[in-house]
């Protein structure tokens, strides 16, 4: 049970960081972390640059982000007292507010292609019996 519940975990974290990963043509590389899978915060921002054409003044900020990202979500990981069900849910809540936070330094062009880009891994949710999250707000 222990090791399924690693597994889940490990797949809410790294999910979003391998689906990038693959878009882009890099199906798991970059330096490992914590799967076979995860991508190293500079491997995600490099990502998200190529993606979304990310400007010099952005890139920091992105990077922020995610770094703060990772290092909740870790710190949710090894609290070996929350429930499956509550791990992923406060996974899932520092996912979707990193995104908002990113989301919010784009311009409208970069908007349309991060949500396009958060479309294709709810997809990919889906596909794996995972419920999807609501839609990013439109602005």
């Amino acid at each position: 049970m222990k090791k399924l519940k690693y597994a889940l975990l490990m797949l809410a974290l790294f999910a979003p960081a391998a689906l990038i990963a693959q878009a882009a043509g890099d199906p798991g590389g970059g330096q490992m972390e914590a799967g076979p899978h995860a991508a190293s915060v500079d491997d995600q921002l490099d990502d998200l640059s190529q993606k979304l054409n990310l400007t010099d003044a952005q890139k920091p900020q992105v990077k922020a982000i995610l770094q703060d990202q990772r290092d909740q979500m870790k710190q949710v990981m090894t609290n070996s007292s929350a429930s499956r069900e509550e791990t992923r849910a406060k996974m899932q809540g520092i996912h979707k507010a990193s995104s908002a936070k990113i989301r919010a330094l784009l311009t409208g062009e970069q908007k349309a292609k991060f949500d396009a880009m958060q479309g294709q891994h709810r997809h990919m949710g889906e596909k794996h019996g995972e419920a999807a999250p609501p839609p990013a707000p439109q602005q």
